[in-house]
C-alpha cells in the first residue's frame, strides 16, 4: 500500500527522468524482473522519459539484465556512481587509489573476510571460493582469478571493492576501515555487502551529472531505492520513493513509501505518475 510522509497529495507534473535501484527495488526477492516492472520500463522509454538504472552492480551486469533496450536508451549509474553511462556511452569513471585499495584488501583478508574487486569491468577474485561462485552467478559475470589480489591491485586500480559477510561483521568492519582509511567511501548494500569506492562518488552525484548533461531539472526526476547506497540519490531527486522492504533510514528520508519489490511497488507508483496530474493519494 502506498503511503505518504507528508499530510498532502504529491504531484509531479513533469517527469523527465526516472532513476531506479535494481536489487531489492526493480528485481523481486528471487532476483527476477517481473512482467509488470518490465512493461513499465518499456512504457517509460516509449514516452520519451529518461530511464536510468542505478546500482552497485557493474555496467556489464546491468546491461545483461536489460539487454532488450537499445544503446540509445541504456543509461546507468553503476558501481554506486563510480561509472556513469548516458545513452550507451560512458561519461565518467572514477577508480580507487591503487595503494589504498591494495592495503584495504590486505586488512580485510587478514581477518578472513571475503573481498573482491572490479577492474576494467572485470570481476576479480583471489580464488574461486563458494562465496565467489555465488556472487559471480548473481552478477552474471565470468570471474577472473588472480591469486594475490592485493598485489594485482597495485598495478590495476579498481573501480570498486566489495566485502561479503554477515551483517554484524560488516558493521564492525565498516567502523574499523572508516577510521583507518581516508578518501574512501564505505557503504552498506543489500544487507550482506560493504561497497568500497572513492569518497567523491555516489548515486546522487550520478543523478546530478546526468541531469546536467540532459538539461533536466532534478525536481523533475523520480528515484526509487531500498538500501543505504540509494540515500544520496533519493535526496537529490524531486520525488523520492522507498520500497516497503527498504532499510529504516531509506524509509525515513523518502517522501513516498510504496509496496515491496515482491509486490511491484515500482510499477504501481509509476502508473499513478504517468496518469498525468493524478495525485498519489
Amino acid at each position: 500500500m502506498i503511503s505518504m510522509k507528508e499530510p498532502r497529495n504529491w504531484e509531479l507534473k513533469d517527469v523527465r527522468a526516472v532513476f531506479s535501484d535494481i536489487d531489492g527495488t526493480l528485481l523481486d526477492s528471487e532476483e527476477r524482473l517481473t512482467s509488470e516492472n518490465l512493461n513499465m520500463i518499456q512504457e517509460i522509454v516509449h514516452r520519451g522519459i529518461l530511464m536510468v538504472f542505478a546500482s552497485g552492480r557493474s555496467t556489464r551486469s546491468i546491461r545483461k539484465l536489460f539487454s532488450g533496450l537499445d544503446e540509445r536508451n541504456f543509461n546507468a549509474i553503476a558501481f554506486n556512481g563510480s561509472e556513469v553511462t548516458l545513452r550507451g556511452e560512458v561519461i565518467s569513471r572514477t577508480t580507487l587509489d591503487s595503494a589504498t585499495a591494495s592495503q584495504i584488501v590486505r586488512v580485510v583478508s587478514e581477518i578472513n573476510i571475503h573481498i573482491h574487486a572490479y577492474v576494467d569491468g572485470e570481476l576479480v577474485f583471489s580464488e574461486l571460493t563458494p562465496a565467489a561462485e555465488r556472487y559471480a552467478l548473481h552478477t552474471g559475470l565470468e570471474p577472473v582469478i588472480v591469486g594475490d589480489l592485493a598485489g594485482y591491485l597495485q598495478e590495476n586500480p579498481p573501480i570498486k571493492l566489495v566485502v561479503l559477510s554477515e551483517s554484524d561483521n560488516l558493521s564492525a568492519l565498516k567502523e574499523k576501515l572508516t577510521g583507518q582509511f581516508s578518501g574512501v567511501s564505505f557503504t552498506r548494500s543489500g544487507g550482506i555487502y560493504l561497497d568500497i569506492t572513492r569518497s567523491n562518488v555516489d548515486k546522487g552525484r550520478g543523478l546530478i551529472e546526468i541531469c546536467k548533461r540532459e538539461g533536466i531539472a532534478p525536481e523533475n526526476t523520480v528515484a526509487f531505492g531500498d538500501s543505504d547506497n540509494d540515500i544520496e540519490m533519493l535526496k537529490a531527486a524531486g520525488l523520492s520513493v522507498a520500497m516497503s522492504n527498504a532499510s529504516q533510514e531509506v524509509r525515513r528520508i523518502a517522501t513516498v513509501i510504496t509496496d515491496s519489490n515482491d509486490e511491484n511497488g515500482f510499477s504501481k507508483i509509476m502508473t499513478k505518475l504517468l496518469q498525468n496530474l493524478t495525485p498519489l493519494l
